[in-house]
């Protein structure tokens, strides 16, 4: 697992840091880049053609939709009780919601239950995908804006039309033409570098020593201890058995997704944290995902 998925992710996170050591690029036109082209063509792509049937599609949508009601409800509950700053709780939310179940989450899925399980974590990304450049913009922005405002700039994001778009040519069975898919499925597939290479940028600008706090610890237990229990209860509420529930167990107790760094980039908040926690929670996962995918046999 090591060689195949996480690897190729160091790699690109040392070549972001290389390039904001000795370039200082503006991380800010990559973080545009990446919410309003990228991901709007990767997720019209992967939503169109996906090929998973109505009622696995429909339980993972509710599951995705309670375990996401949950974590943040979580999160908030924990913030509060510890008293954390706006630009702190603001990034403890995005990276206990949302985990890194694309380009981490995938490959690892491939290899632990093959490719049935790897369709079922394709539309758990797709959705995903869709909370974090909506839900995740709206509470990114809510460090800089009223939640008036935070709302006005969700929907000014191409993504929600797109998975819009999306839904419609995978519910009516519309097929792209093969041209236009491959033209999106080419710029979409940009997204993931584009963000790693962010990841390693901000890693670079991380004041390491100010960023080992409370908060910070806090944050990184709230993802890699209260998440997987989250996913669990709901897993239970749910009824849910057997390789539908080990999979979406263990996609949603990935590390903290990268995404939430081109969020905190864009608008702001607790960088810093955000950084340090998907660095260290992606570095914990190589001991703590072993075990899960274990455990999650017996479901």
């Amino acid at each position: 697992m090591f060689g195949t998925v996480s690897v190729p992710i160091l790699l690109a996170c040392l070549l972001g840091y290389l390039y904001q050591k000795f370039k200082s690029p503006d991380t800010k036109v990559l973080a545009d880049l990446s919410l309003f082209v990228l991901s709007p063509c990767l997720i019209v792509s992967a939503v169109s053609s996906s090929e998973l049937n109505s009622s696995s599609f429909a339980h993972i949508a509710i599951f995705t939709v309670i375990q996401t009601v949950l974590c943040w409800a979580a999160s908030l509950v924990i913030g509060k009780l510890f008293r954390f700053n706006a630009p702190s709780l603001r990034a403890m939310e995005l990276t206990t919601i949302f985990a890194n179940s694309n380009n981490y989450g995938l490959p690892l899925l491939l290899l632990a239950f093959g490719n049935a399980g790897f369709a079922i974590g394709v539309t758990n990304v797709i959705l995903h995908i869709v909370l974090v450049n909506t839900l995740g913009m709206y509470i990114a922005s809510r460090s800089s804006f009223s939640p008036r405002q935070a709302g006005a700039k969700m929907l000014q994001n191409p993504l929600i039309y797109a998975a819009v778009v999306g839904l419609v040519l995978y519910i009516f069975k519309i097929p792209l033409p093969k041209s236009l898919h491959a033209g999106l499925e080419l710029i979409g597939g940009a997204y993931a570098a584009i963000v790693l290479l962010m990841l390693g940028m901000q890693l670079k600008k991380t004041n390491w020593r100010a960023s080992m706090r409370r908060e910070l610890w806090i944050s990184i237990l709230m993802r890699i201890v209260g998440v997987p229990l989250l996913s669990l209860l709901t897993i239970k509420l749910l009824g849910l058995h057997g390789l539908e529930a080990s999979v979406l167990f263990v996609q949603s107790s990935m590390p903290s997704a990268i995404n939430s760094v081109v969020l905190m980039e864009k608008y702001g908040g607790d960088k810093e944290l955000v950084s340090v926690n998907v660095a260290m929670t992606t570095a914990a996962s190589f001991l703590y995902l072993p075990v899960l995918i274990y455990w999650s046999g017996g479901f």
